[in-house]
């Protein structure tokens, strides 16, 4: 017995051993924060916790549009990582003159240092973005890793979110109502402890439950179901799929691909592209692009656009109408073909993932016609 239990011991010591040196770059490498020799710019964000908010009135209930009351106009951004430059900002505003406001699911930085802050504020500033609020959460790549992962506290000052979430959660974890729709921001990153689920489970449940009508979207970092190759985050999928599915939208980023499986979106809008799973789950996948998406709110009928960043070419384009009780979906997009591009990083590898990345995208670009059947 005695050796069994100094074999188990030993087995536990190299494990931890080899493990230490596998993540030691993750946990404890982080580089030498760089320094900004450009010059400093104040740049504040609007949020939802504020108490006057650009285009908006607040009811003592809700958020009220005074831009346009009739129709309520989201973009929403996926992984920005520092990659769209002022140029671009600029352009998607343009393209939605009647924008109210915009999300972003996490990871708006490369680093969550001052010196890509301040890259972020020198692409943003002078757009019209600048007068547009904000509802955001973290990414894995705003946190200063660690054994345990901490949000520096610099996030929580810059974007002043509304702290009626769970606790421990206060501004990362929260909800605003803007009249036909509850928005519901899911800060993932935040989750390193079994208490942390069940504690935010619980809450999203209650949030859910307790919109009055209105439709539901959720943005989250990490997505429930995973379109990135083997990035399948299994502890995400078990707290929140069930909950999710009362969601009319959930928006995620952290895989770098588009995918489409409603209410679940996976967007990406950086320049950085990662091998999609392929999964024949999701009804649209796209693969190699930067996109963001528009959703419009008008009465009980809801849009889902997803656009290219540079041109605004349509990719993908949905509408879920409401009647009473019922909710119909409408896909408008079956025509516009799927584009799956291999990412330049992957495109001179042979490992599985990338022999199984293509026998998945030969397959979906070019299915096997059904033979009809002989009566």
């Amino acid at each position: 017995m005695r050796k069994v239990w100094i074999t188990i011991l030993i087995c536990i010591l190299t494990g931890g051993i080899l493990l230490c040196a596998v993540r030691w770059n993750a946990w404890f490498g982080n580089p030498p924060e760089p320094v900004w020799t450009g010059d400093i710019i104040p740049y504040t964000f609007h949020t939802f916790g504020d108490d006057s908010v650009p285009g908006f009135e607040y009811s003592g209930i809700e958020w009220v549009d005074v831009k346009q009351p009739d129709t309520l106009e989201m973009l929403v951004f996926g992984d920005v990582h520092n990659s769209l430059k002022s140029s671009q900002w600029q352009a998607v505003a343009q393209r939605h003159p009647h924008a109210d406001c915009y999300c972003q699911i996490g990871d708006f930085v490369e680093r969550g240092y001052d010196y890509y802050n301040q890259m972020l504020y020198h692409e943003l500033a002078g757009t019209d973005f600048e007068a547009l609020p904000i509802i955001n959460v973290p990414g894995n790549h705003e946190y200063r890793k660690g054994i345990i992962r901490k949000l520096p506290d610099y996030w929580t000052s810059t974007f002043r979110h509304p702290h009626n979430g769970p606790i421990n959660f206060e501004g990362t974890t929260y909800y605003v109502d803007l009249e036909d729709v509850r928005v519901i921001a899911l800060n993932t990153n935040g989750l390193q402890h079994l208490h942390d689920y069940t504690r935010v489970n619980t809450w999203l449940k209650q949030t859910i439950d307790d919109a009055e009508g209105r439709f539901i979207v959720v943005i989250m970092h990490h997505p429930v179901h995973s379109s990135g190759m083997g990035r399948q985050n299994i502890n995400i999928a078990m707290a929140f799929a069930r909950p999710l599915q009362k969601a009319d939208l959930v928006f995620a980023g952290h895989d770098h691909t588009y995918a489409r499986d409603l209410p679940y979106i996976n967007t990406n809008s950086a320049e950085k592209f990662y091998l999609h799973k392929l999964s024949p789950r999701f009804e649209r996948v796209g693969a190699g692009m930067q996109l963001y998406e528009v959703v419009r709110i008008y009465g009980d009928t809801l849009s889902m656009q997803t656009r290219y960043i540079d041109t605004g070419e349509l990719y993908d384009d949905i509408l879920i109408v409401r009647t009473g009780e019922e909710k119909q979906i409408i896909d408008n997009a079956p025509t516009v073909p799927e584009i799956i591009d291999i990412p330049a990083r992957y495109q001179h590898k042979t490992n599985w993932k990338t022999k199984l990345f293509l026998k998945r995208r030969v397959k979906r670009l070019h299915p096997v016609p059904i033979e009809p059947s002989v009566e």
